[in-house]
């Protein structure tokens, strides 16, 4: 058997790519997890690569697919959602432009899959797959019907252990994102989303299950915001549909399940929302869409009040949460939209008793009593209270100085003592008439010398 001559990973220069597919890559060193994997997976090893969302993870296992097929092998990629698949596709289209080859590179969601003479399989998002019990029964057949290499990769560890070597690196949220955490009643969730909309901003709302889809669709048009929903119970081409025109800005608002939060890979992100809260591994994905100089918001409420711990704990030791005035909560009726409402909280408290009960220590409970006005709305209400006393100081001045309200440029003073005098004629800049004063003439009154009687 020949020796497999190693790989260096520093640049995509020292990997010997072929020609043409070194020039279809857009960028010139590749991430961290691409420089650590792709030379051990061109060198026939298996492994499972974690590293954070947004970090090359397709790259790492596209450019191996297509050097193999390039010596005539084949290469099956399983991905989680259909998404994902048309994503993964497109990039795929790009890397082996002009690239000839004599293997196959398939990919497809486990359920589309048709097993071939396979040399190299591929599992993104592992972690799902092993958490999802329909997912997990398509992997265990793959597991009994292939014998190759194998690598898998996901932005967090999965928890049942595989007997594989991983490879991560920094998996950690990037310090550039802001957090919000504010913690609502159950009820009043819309209203503390459509105080911190933005219609400019290109955002992404995750909820639990598809009523809240519909429902948050609803109230979003209600108040004249341009919005889409995607959900797994979707047909494909209305998901494929509302996709394309979120990815276009068509729409800047688009209201997701979890089916989106690991399959779709949405660049200049600019805000994540988890109206419904997640655990610390699927907020991982969540916060992931978001690059850059983002945002993320995340409503807390005591039923999930434990998911912040978590995620407290493990990620953002010193992240600040906070209550919302309930004067800015009151402020929006949607009354008509009840019977929406109903069915999305009704499916979310079945999201909940679905999950494993988990329940909050005393301690935090103590901390939840003592929660205060989050800082964010402390300086909004600041701000307010100081416009309306500069407001209401102006117009006190003004009432003061102006003793007839009705005085205009017309009118024409009926004291001898007071002149007008236009101000551009002079170019004065001050108002566009300037109050003269003549100078009051003074008088000495003559001592009158009384004579003597």
């Amino acid at each position: 058997m020949a020796e497999v001559k190693k790989l260096k990973g520093g640049s995509f220069k020292t990997m010997n790519l072929p020609t043409q597919l070194y020039h279809n890559i857009a960028f010139e060193n590749p991430t961290p997890i691409q420089r650590k994997t792709i030379p051990l997976i061109l060198e026939k090893r298996s492994l499972m690569g974690i590293a954070r969302t947004g970090s090359g993870k397709t790259l790492c296992y596209l450019l191996p697919a297509i050097i193999n097929a390039t010596n005539g092998e084949n290469t099956l990629v399983l991905l989680p959602t259909k998404e994902l698949v048309l994503q993964v596709k497109s990039i795929f289209k790009m890397l082996s432009h002009k690239v000839p080859m004599t293997g196959t590179v398939q990919i497809t969601t486990l359920k589309d899959m048709e097993i071939k003479d396979i040399h190299l399989l591929v599992v993104d998002e592992i972690d799902r797959i092993l958490e999802e019990p329909s997912l997990l029964a398509f992997f265990n057949k793959i597991n009994e019907d292939i014998s190759c290499q194998r690598v898998y990769f996901s932005a967090t560890l999965p928890d049942s252990p595989l007997n594989i070597s991983t490879v991560q690196v920094d998996n950690k949220i990037p310090d550039s994102i802001k957090h919000y955490f504010l913690y609502v009643p159950s009820e009043s969730k819309e209203s503390a989303l459509l105080n911190i909309l933005d219609r400019e901003k290109k955002t992404i709302i995750f909820v639990a299950t598809r009523y809240g889809v519909e429902f948050l669709l609803a109230v979003l048009e209600k108040y004249g915001y341009a919005s889409k929903g995607i959900y797994s119970s979707m047909d494909d081409e209305a998901r494929s549909t509302n996709f394309k025109d979120f990815m276009h800005g068509r729409v800047k608002i688009l209201v997701v399940t979890d089916v989106a939060a690991r399959g779709i890979d949405i660049p200049f992100l600019d805000v994540s929302i988890s109206y419904d809260l997640s655990d610390e591994k699927t907020f991982v994905h969540r916060v992931g869409r978001v690059r850059g100089m983002g945002e993320q918001y995340s409503f807390v409420t005591y039923s999930d009040v434990f998911h912040f711990f978590n995620i407290r704990e493990t990620y953002l030791p010193d992240v600040e949460i906070g209550t919302i005035p309930q004067s800015i909560l009151d402020s929006y009726d949607l009354s008509d939209l009840g019977h929406l409402k109903f069915s999305a909280m009704r499916g979310y408290q079945r999201c909940l008793d679905f999950r494993r009960k988990v329940s909050v220590p005393s301690e935090f409970k103590t901390l939840v009593d003592n929660f205060n006005v989050h800082s964010k709305f402390k300086v909004k209400e600041t701000l307010a209270d100081q416009i309306k006393k500069l407001s209401a100081r102006k117009v006190e001045v003004v009432e003061k100085k102006d003793e007839n309200p009705f005085k205009d440029q017309f009118y024409i003073p009926y004291s001898k003592n007071e002149m007008l005098t236009h101000s551009s004629a002079f170019a004065v800049s001050r108002d566009d008439y300037v109050r003269e004063q003549k100078p009051k003439q003074r008088y000495t009154r003559k001592k009158v010398k009384t004579a003597k009687r």
